[in-house]
């Protein structure tokens, strides 16, 4: 009886134990639903960043994507979610190696949506980028263009 009561309070201690720890990871903020953008999203665009489907959304109304870019489009946004999640489930990374692996996933992601847009589109892609640097840089107070790309890195 005493082995029984023991298992069950061990098993009970690591149970809790385990809710706690995936608890405080659900319970940290995300930049993506701080209303912040320091470098991972926030209410720019609508805590959206980190959903493809949502990024293309936002490109789409952004940009004038065709139905063929939007296809082109998508995988990339995808890739470009699964690289930067990995990046910040990796605690060992210090931050700025954190945000400088961000950096070229997001760097990488623009690169290769301006080589699928037409050049009507690049410029605009060009100003979404620099709206985006200028807010994530101090130079935008909030209230960034709901219209625009959750994707644009600004760098």
């Amino acid at each position: 009886m005493k082995n029984l009561i023991l298992l069950t309070l061990i098993a009970c201690g690591a149970s809790l134990a385990l809710c706690q720890g995936a608890h405080a990871q659900d319970a940290s903020p995300s930049p993506a639903t701080t209303g912040t953008d320091s470098g991972g999203g926030g209410h720019h665009w609508g805590g959206q960043r980190g959903n493809p489907t949502a990024m293309l959304e936002h490109l789409t109304a952004a940009l004038d994507l065709t139905a063929d870019e939007q296809t082109q489009i998508k995988p990339i946004l995808a890739t470009e979610s699964d690289a930067i999640q990995a990046v910040r489930a990796n605690t060992a990374l210090a931050p700025a190696d954190r945000m400088a692996q961000i950096k070229a996933a997001r760097d990488t992601a623009n690169t290769a949506i301006n080589a699928i847009l037409t050049s009507d589109q690049q410029a605009k892609f060009t100003a979404l980028q620099a709206k985006m640097h200028n807010n994530r840089h101090g130079g935008g107070q909030g209230g960034g263009d709901a219209a625009a790309s959750p994707s644009v890195s600004g760098s």
